[in-house]
C-alpha cells in the first residue's frame, strides 16, 4: 500500500478494477474495522460474504456487531430521523481529512449532510460537495447514486429516490438494481407507465439470482405474469434451481395456476424429495382445491414434526381451521390459544409507557398492515374509517407492513398524521418504534392473515391493543386486550371463545362503502331458470356446505347453482366440485363453474344469479356484501363463532332477519321461499340497493362515529381498578 494515509484509497481503487476479489473487500473490512467505522465495516463485509461465503468464519471473527442483519449496519441512513447525525457527520469528516481517498465515508456523509440540511442543521461539507467527491472515487459506476436512491426511497423520499436513480439511466452496463428500485419508486407516485419500463429494463438482467428476487418485488406490485416470465427466464439461466422453482411454484399457487404449480412442485420433488417448503406449498394446493381438512392436517403434521412454533406455519394452521366444518367453535378457539402461546412466551412484555396521555389530550391510534392496496378486504373495510377520523380527537399513526403500493395505498396515506413504512422492519424494531410515537391504542388488522405482525404485539407496543376487521375470529393472544366486533359475531355469551375481552359495535362490526362505483346489472328475465349462486373461495364450498346447497337444490328441481372461485379456472377443481355434488345427488349439468374476472366483471355477474347462498363455516365477507350490494338478496346459516356469523351480522343490520337461519332446514325453507318470489326478487335489485343505502350496514359516518365512541370506552379501561372484559354496543 501506498503509506498509512494511502490504504484504503488504494483498496478503492484496486476494487475499481477488480469489484469482484474477496480478499480486497476483507482487507477493507479490517482496515475500517481499525478505525472503529463498523457501518463501513459491516458494507465491506456483505460484500466479501456475498463473493466468498467461507469467509464467514474470519468476518464473525473481527466482531463488526450486526452486520448481517439488513435492518442494522448502514440501513440507519435510510430512516427519515437520523439519531447523532452531526456527531457522525463531525466523525466522519474528521476521518476524511486523514483518508480522502476513502469513497464509502464521501457516500455516507453525503447522506448525513442532506439529512441535517433537511433538519435545518449546520452541515461540514455540503452534500453536493460530499456526493462528487463520492463519485469521483466511486468503485463501479453509479454506485453512489444508487445507494443514495435507496436510502432516499427507505426514509420516504420518494422523489428524492426518483431523481437518484433516474440519473443512472444511461449508465452502461445497465444497472438492473437500480432501474428495480427506479420501478418501485415510481409507482409510488403513481407514474406506472414509466415504473412497467423501469421493471422492463431491470429484467433484461442475465444474473438469475438478481431476476429471482426481481420476479418476487414485482409479483408483490400485482405483476403477477411478468413475475413468471421473468422467473421462467431465470430457470433458462440456471435448471433445475430449486429456489427458482420454489418462487414459481408459490407465485403459481398465489395465481391459481394449480396444474402449472403441480409441475413445478413435482419438479422440486424430483430434485430434492424432502424439501419442507415444497411440501407444505403441495398442502397449500389442496386448500386450493378447496380440501380445508387435507390442507389442515399437513399444515399439523408439519407442525408436529418440528417445525418452528414461531414460524409462519402456526398462523397457517390456525387460518385454515376457520374452514374446517367438523372442529368445535371450542376447539377452534382452543388452537389458536395454543398456537399463539410460543409466540407469547419467546418475548418480556413492554410494560412501561411514557408518552401516554389524558383522553383530553386526544388519543394517538397506531393500525398494523400490510394490506392498503388494490380491492384487498381490508382496505375496503379501513380506507373510509381512515378518511372519516377525527383528528382533533384522534392521531393516526399507520404503519404499513406490505410492499404493494398502489393509488389505494396513497388515499390511505394522505389521512395518517403519521406514516411508517415498515415492511423492512423486524418485530423488534417496529416494536421500538410504535413505543417511541407514543401510540396509546394499537389495532391490529390481520389477525393470522399473511402480512400479520403478531409478534409485535406479543411484545406489547401500546397500553391497549385491539384487533378489527382483518381476521373473523379471536386472534389467541392473551396480549391482545380487545377484539372489536358486534352483539352477533361476538356476543357476550361467546366470552369464552375468546382471549381478548369483546368490545361491540352497536350495528355490524363491517360497514360497506365502496369507493368505485358499480351499477345494477338489468333484471333477468321473468322466464330465465332461477339461479342460486356464491362467489367464495373454494376451501369455504366445506362438505357441509356442499350438502346443504344440494338439499337447496333438489327443493327445487329446475333450479342452478353459479359457483365463481379462482380455483375453478383449474379443470381438476371443476371436476372435484362436480363430483362431490353429484355424491348428493346434483348433475353436472346444475351447475355454473366459472373461474376469476377482473372485479368490474365479477360484480356485474351478480347479475347471472337470483339468491346468493352463504356457505359454512366459514361465511362470505366482502362477497355477501357485494352480492347485496348488486341487488341479491342472501341466505345465511347463523353458526356458533365469529366466522360462521358474519352473515347474520349482516343481515340483522340490514333488516332482514328473514334470510337468516338459526339451523339447517330453516335454511333450506329461506332459500325456498325466496325463490318462489323469484320474479319480485329479479324485479327488486334496485329497491334492495336502497334498502342497504338506508341501512346502518352502509352509514359510515355513524359507523366512525361510533367507532371513535368505542375506542375512547376502550382507553377508559385502561389502569381501570377492575377493567371490564366486555364492553357491551349501546343502542344507535
Amino acid at each position: 500500500m501506498n503509506g498509512r494515509h494511502g490504504e484504503v484509497a488504494a483498496l478503492w481503487q484496486q476494487l475499481r478494477r477488480v469489484p469482484s476479489r474477496p480478499a480486497l473487500w476483507l482487507d477493507l473490512v479490517r482496515w475500517y474495522a481499525r478505525r472503529g467505522l463498523l457501518s463501513q465495516a459491516g458494507y465491506a463485509a456483505r460484500q466479501a460474504h456475498r463473493l466468498d461465503a467461507s469467509l464467514l468464519v474470519q468476518l464473525q471473527a473481527l466482531d463488526l456487531g450486526t452486520w448481517q442483519n439488513p435492518q442494522a449496519g448502514d440501513a440507519w441512513l435510510g430512516r427519515a430521523t437520523l439519531v447523532d447525525a452531526a456527531a457522525l457527520a463531525q466523525r466522519f469528516s474528521e476521518s476524511l481529512a486523514e483518508f480522502p481517498g476513502d469513497w464509502l465515508t464521501w457516500l455516507y456523509l453525503a447522506r448525513l449532510g442532506e439529512r441535517l440540511r433537511a433538519n435545518g442543521l449546520p452541515v461540514t461539507e455540503p452534500a453536493q460537495q460530499a456526493l462528487a467527491q463520492a463519485q469521483s472515487l466511486e468503485p463501479m459506476a453509479g454506485e453512489s447514486l444508487h445507494w443514495l436512491g435507496l436510502w432516499r426511497l427507505n426514509a420516504e423520499d420518494v422523489q428524492g429516490a426518483i431523481a437518484a436513480f433516474s440519473g443512472l439511466l444511461d449508465i452502461r452496463p445497465v444497472r438492473f438494481g437500480s432501474m428495480m428500485y427506479l420501478g418501485e419508486a415510481l409507482l409510488r407516485v403513481g407514474n406506472v407507465a414509466a415504473a412497467q419500463k423501469a421493471f422492463a429494463r431491470a429484467s433484461r438482467s442475465h444474473n438469475p439470482d438478481f431476476l429471482q428476487t426481481l420476479a418476487s418485488r414485482v409479483y408483490q406490485h400485482n405483476y403477477w405474469q411478468e413475475a413468471i416470465d421473468i422467473l421462467h427466464k431465470a430457470l433458462d439461466l440456471r435448471v433445475n434451481s430449486v429456489p427458482i422453482l420454489l418462487a414459481l411454484a408459490k407465485i403459481q399457487s398465489e395465481v391459481y395456476s394449480l396444474a402449472d404449480c403441480g409441475k413445478s412442485l413435482r419438479r422440486i420433488h424430483a430434485l430434492a424429495p424432502d424439501h419442507l417448503e415444497a411440501r407444505l406449498l403441495g398442502a397449500g394446493l389442496q386448500g386450493r382445491m378447496g380440501d380445508a381438512k387435507a390442507h389442515l392436517l399437513t399444515l399439523q403434521e408439519a407442525l408436529a414434526a418440528g417445525a418452528d412454533p414461531l414460524s409462519r406455519l402456526a398462523s397457517s394452521v390456525a387460518m385454515t381451521s376457520l374452514y374446517h366444518d367438523e372442529m368445535a367453535s371450542a376447539e377452534v378457539a382452543d388452537l389458536h390459544r395454543s398456537l399463539c402461546a410460543p409466540i407469547e412466551a419467546a418475548v418480556v412484555p413492554h410494560t412501561v409507557f411514557s408518552k401516554t396521555r389524558s383522553q383530553a389530550q386526544g388519543l394517538r391510534i397506531g393500525y398494523v398492515t400490510g394490506d392498503l392496496h388494490r380491492q384487498h378486504p381490508v382496505n375496503i373495510f379501513i380506507l373510509p374509517v381512515l378518511m372519516r377520523h377525527d383528528h382533533a380527537r384522534f392521531e393516526i399513526h399507520v404503519y404499513h407492513t406490505g410492499t404493494m403500493h398502489d393509488e389505494y395505498t396513497r388515499q390511505a396515506q394522505a389521512c395518517a398524521d403519521h406514516w411508517l413504512e415498515a415492511a423492512t422492519l423486524d418485530d423488534a424494531a417496529l416494536h421500538r418504534a410504535i413505543v417511541a410515537d407514543g401510540v396509546d391504542i394499537l389495532i391490529d388488522l390481520a389477525g393470522h392473515t399473511a402480512s400479520h405482525r403478531l409478534g409485535v404485539f406479543a411484545m406489547r407496543a401500546a397500553p391497549v391493543q385491539a384487533t378489527f376487521l382483518g381476521y373473523p375470529h379471536s386472534t389467541g393472544m392473551s396480549r391482545i386486550d380487545w377484539l372489536i366486533g358486534d352483539a352477533t359475531v361476538s356476543p357476550a355469551e361467546h366470552h369464552p371463545l375468546f382471549s381478548e375481552g369483546i368490545a361491540q359495535l352497536p350495528s355490524s362490526v363491517f360497514c360497506w362503502a365502496p369507493v368505485d362505483d358499480y351499477p345494477l346489472p338489468a333484471p333477468r328475465a321473468p322466464d330465465a331458470p332461477l339461479v342460486f349462486g356464491s362467489f367464495n373461495n373454494a376451501m369455504k364450498l366445506s362438505p357441509k356446505t356442499i350438502a346443504l346447497w344440494s338439499r337447496v337444490l333438489h327443493a327445487l328441481p329446475d333450479s342452478q347453482l353459479l359457483l365463481k372461485a379462482p380455483s375453478l379456472r383449474d379443470e381438476a377443481v371443476q371436476s372435484r366440485f362436480a363430483a362431490l355434488f353429484a355424491e348428493h345427488g346434483i348433475r353436472h349439468e346444475r351447475l355454473r363453474l366459472r373461474g376469476p374476472s377482473g372485479l368490474a366483471e365479477m360484480m356485474q355477474e351478480y347479475g347471472d344469479m337470483d339468491i346468493a347462498l352463504d356457505p359454512t363455516p366459514y361465511n362470505g365477507g366482502t362477497t355477501t356484501l357485494q352480492a347485496l350490494w348488486m341487488g341479491v338478496p342472501v341466505v345465511a346459516l347463523e353458526g356458533s363463532n365469529f366466522v360462521s356469523r358474519m352473515g347474520a351480522s349482516f343481515l340483522h343490520t340490514l333488516g332482514q332477519p328473514n334470510w337468516v337461519a338459526g339451523d339447517e332446514d330453516a335454511y333450506v325453507a329461506a332459500a325456498v321461499a325466496l325463490a318462489q318470489r323469484a320474479v319480485a326478487v329479479r324485479q327488486g335489485r334496485a329497491a334492495l340497493r336502497q334498502q342497504m343505502t338506508g341501512s346502518a350496514l352502509c352509514n359510515m359516518d355513524r359507523y366512525v362515529l361510533d367507532f371513535q365512541a368505542l375506542l375512547e370506552r376502550m382507553w377508559a379501561q385502561h389502569g381501570a381498578a377492575e377493567p371490564l372484559r366486555l364492553l357491551p354496543a349501546r343502542p344507535v
